[in-house]
């Protein structure tokens, strides 16, 4: 039983860092879109008149919201669901760097989608063999 309340902690405490993680990076490409493609060194608005940056930041606030739900089913799907997308993501954008991205946004790009999904899905792990090792205190 204490095992798996130690799990059901370290969980939550990486779903949370994830939740408000993709939250804040989802309302930013979402409300402001040429701030980012700008930081990126990438033009905005492109042929698709900057829809897509702002479909994927609403798609980021909604796995955000999902990873802060007090249900542990719906926050584990969350996180693997983001894991999927941001495995896709990361493949995405390594091709359009090959395509011609600028390599700032690419190195970007990979950089979140690939430790975004390496934290949700080695997160829960590490922290609790750090847990375990008395490195990390455990929460009350």
């Amino acid at each position: 039983m204490r095992d798996r309340q130690r799990q059901d902690s370290t969980e939550r405490v990486v779903s949370y860092a994830i939740g408000i993680g993709r939250i804040a990076w989802g309302t930013t490409t979402t409300l402001a879109s040429r701030r980012v493609h700008s930081a990126l060194g990438v033009s905005y608005p492109g042929e698709d008149r900057g829809v897509w940056i702002k479909a994927f930041g609403v798609r980021d606030v909604v796995l955000g919201v999902a990873a802060l739900h007090p249900d542990a089913t719906i926050r584990r799907a969350a996180l693997r669901s983001g894991i999927v997308m941001d495995v896709i993501d990361a493949v995405v954008v390594a091709n359009a760097a090959r395509l011609g991205l600028p390599h700032r946004a690419a190195t970007a790009g990979i950089a979140l989608a690939g430790g975004t999904a390496m934290l949700a899905a080695l997160g829960p792990a590490a922290l609790g063999y750090l847990r375990d090792r008395e490195v990390v205190p455990s929460q009350p």
